[in-house]
């Protein structure tokens, strides 16, 4: 098989994935910024904005945007660090943890969507290939960085 005809299939299929699930859920699939940061909020609770912006691998100051655009809409509330007046530290409020939770149910019921018309051994496959080409993303992105 050409290489070439595998790769762009593989970008034409989440190109197609990607459509579907803007349509049919709205734009949280594929993780869109703020629903990102809800979700990293909600597995790891409370984070300053540094350590928000390393989680969902952006800058400090794309983080902060990303911030003030959840407090506005009442999803996040942000205070300054008891032990250190610079930090702000980023938490849910009770709608930021209902917007989240609305958000894993719906991104639960589409990726069930897309493996649908898998057989269970055709998942294990796939999840097999898909694990290695990610390995050896990640020692060669690590590679990079030595």
């Amino acid at each position: 098989m050409e290489n070439e005809k595998l790769v762009e299939l593989f970008f034409e299929i989440n190109r197609l994935n990607r459509r579907y699930t803007e349509k049919k859920y709205g734009n949280l699939t594929p993780m869109r910024g703020q629903y990102r940061c809800l979700l990293a909020l909600d597995n790891r609770g409370t984070l300053s904005q540094k350590e928000l912006a390393e989680v969902l691998q952006i800058r400090s100051t794309s983080a902060g945007e990303l911030i003030a655009k959840l407090e506005q809409k009442g999803y996040v509330s942000k205070k300054v660090s008891p032990n250190d007046k610079r930090v702000s530290i980023i938490s849910l409020t009770e709608e930021g943890r209902i917007q989240a939770e609305l958000v894993k149910k719906k991104r639960i019921e589409a990726h069930k969507e897309m493996v649908s018309i898998l057989e269970e051994d055709e998942k294990e496959n796939f999840y097999q290939i898909l694990s290695k080409i990610e390995r050896y993303y990640l020692e060669m992105e690590e590679e990079l960085f030595e």
